[in-house]
């Protein structure tokens, strides 16, 4: 996609004159876009260098899920996974957090904050802490 035509869309659907997007993963990851729901569907991408299909991990869940529901656009948000039976077990154990997960946030910490700042999500002390 063409970054204008990026950008206009992103624009209408902040304004709400689009009222759902259709994303690819990657720009499910990327994107800076409050929405009151997000739905994944499929949990597999395929990697071409281990010659397969992987399953997304917990991160990139909870990145995805991420962008419902923010708090100076909306009280609450949903996120909908839809994926194999064989993996529903899974992915809900690690949103229930039944299954142990280490952070690694603090290792890109002053990154993340710069992005948010950058983003205009965090413009004072108080909302960086």
């Amino acid at each position: 996609m063409l970054r204008s035509d990026r950008n206009l869309t992103e624009s209408l659907f902040l304004k709400g004159n689009i009222k759902v997007l259709v994303t690819t993963a990657t720009l499910a990851w990327g994107v800076n876009l409050p929405a009151y729901a997000t739905i994944i569907k499929g949990t597999q991408l395929y990697d071409s260098n281990k010659g397969g299909f992987w399953e997304i991990g917990i991160f990139d869940v909870q990145q995805i899920f991420g962008w419902a529901g923010w708090p100076q656009f909306d009280s609450e948000g949903e996120g909908i996974i839809i994926t194999s039976i064989k993996e529903i077990d899974n992915y809900v154990k690690m949103m229930t957090e039944q299954r142990d997960i280490e952070s690694n946030l603090h290792k890109g910490l002053e990154n993340c904050i710069n992005a948010e700042i950058a983003c205009g999500v965090v413009s004072t002390v108080t909302e960086a802490v």
